[in-house]
């Protein structure tokens, strides 16, 4: 399984190198994509090459119409971090987690969903 992390500022980065090193060994193949976080296209492509996608609502690169529309149509699962009482349009996603989270909960998201989407996950 492969996941896929867009941190969604610079402050958020260091957070999100933290939480791919936790999934890293969990045995799960994991990358942090800050790039993607303020280009739509970037993060658009990203979803369609990875099976998991970890965005934070407040991600640049979702503020756009046509990004959010066609995240929803690519192949990978979306995990949607949102911090309580977003203002934000909705976002369809797979799997939603409100801020402040720990990491077991972030693990327990990403496991459900590379199962559903058939891969063989485990601890």
């Amino acid at each position: 399984m492969r996941v896929l992390i867009v941190p969604a500022n610079d402050g958020e980065a260091e957070l999100a190198d933290m939480l791919a090193e936790g999934l890293r060994e969990e045995g799960i193949s994991t990358d942090v994509a800050r790039e993607a976080a303020g280009d739509g296209d970037r993060l658009l492509k990203a979803a369609h090459t990875y099976d998991t996608v970890i965005v934070e609502r407040d991600t640049p690169a979702l503020a756009a119409d046509r990004t959010r529309d066609l995240l929803t149509e690519a192949p990978a699962r979306v995990l949607l971090i949102e911090a309580p009482g977003s203002t934000r349009p909705p976002l369809k996603a797979d799997a939603y987690l409100s801020k402040p989270y720990t990491y077991p909960e972030l693990l327990t998201h990403v496991l459900a969903l590379g199962v559903a989407g058939g891969h063989k996950v485990g601890l």
